[in-house]
């Protein structure tokens, strides 16, 4: 995995070089993981569409996410907006996508959380666990290899809000199909937060006077920090749906070995 140095998106990495069990490694500038392109200067997208070599972007936020928060349109890069859940299911489906942008979403959140028996970190396992079980979320996912499977120059970039929980499970997925064990996928999961802790600290300093408690302060973390927790919260129901991260691939997501052997072909080295 190589570190992107961008001056406004921290959490943005390339696969390449990540092993597989075979000893093979992932390809450099194909595959890029990345929180949201918002605020991307023109230094970083000179690095994304230039060494990077940036030609397909995929969005997986929701509508909300991204009206709220657009990205940047580049004239030589082809997007896709495949919202991986909906906002009922992310549990703020009464804020607009208009107005009061970030500030709503976490009063929405702080709200639900704050419930009897409920915590932050609950959500973040409920979340974790309709990436892999609802409809949408399956059918993104299929749509994405699709993608993967057609998609011919440059780089494919895919992102979410903060790169680690609709694109940690995305990138886990496309590991495993990889060839990828599962001991290096969650080592990778966890490396978010290695990138994200300054600027969640900054988030935590600016929250509003009403939002300076533990809740607010819990919910905030489990927003941007990886935790493994969540992680094999997504695994069990990949194990329970399909027997394994990879059975769900080819028994829920219909991956069949024809296609994963293009995609190894497409974007391994050899060993």
């Amino acid at each position: 995995m190589i570190d992107i140095e961008l001056e406004k998106q921290a959490n943005t990495r390339d696969l390449g070089g990540t092993e597989t069990e075979d000893k093979r490694t992932v390809k450099p500038h194909r595959l890029i993981r990345s929180g949201r392109l918002t605020q991307v200067t023109v230094e970083d997208a000179t690095v994304l569409l230039g060494p990077c070599r940036v030609r397909t972007i995929v969005d997986l936020r929701s509508s909300v996410e991204s009206e709220q928060n657009p990205d940047p349109q580049w004239g030589i890069v082809e997007y896709y907006r495949l919202p991986m859940l909906n906002e009922s299911q992310l549990g703020f489906s009464g804020v607009s996508g208009t107005g009061s942008g970030k500030q709503g979403i976490l009063d929405a959140l702080i709200e639900q959380t704050g419930q009897p028996g409920y915590s932050a970190g609950k959500y973040m396992v409920d979340v974790y666990r309709k990436l892999i079980t609802s409809e949408q979320a399956q059918n993104t996912i299929r749509r994405v290899f699709d993608i993967l499977l057609t998609h011919t120059v440059g780089s494919v970039l895919y992102h979410c809000n903060g790169g680690k929980d609709r694109t940690g499970i995305l990138t886990a997925l496309i590991l495993t199909a990889l060839g990828v064990p599962w001991n290096t996928v969650a080592l990778d999961y966890m490396m978010t937060n290695r990138r994200v802790k300054e600027n969640m600290e900054r988030r935590l300093h600016r929250l509003p006077p009403q939002h300076q408690n533990t809740r607010a302060h819990d919910v905030v973390r489990a927003l941007y920090l990886a935790d493994a927790s969540y992680l094999e919260a997504a695994r069990e129901e990949m194990i329970r749906l399909g027997g394994s991260p990879l059975g769900y691939l080819q028994n829920v997501i219909g991956l069949r070995d024809a296609m994963r052997d293009e995609l190894r072909d497409r974007y391994l080295k050899q060993a």
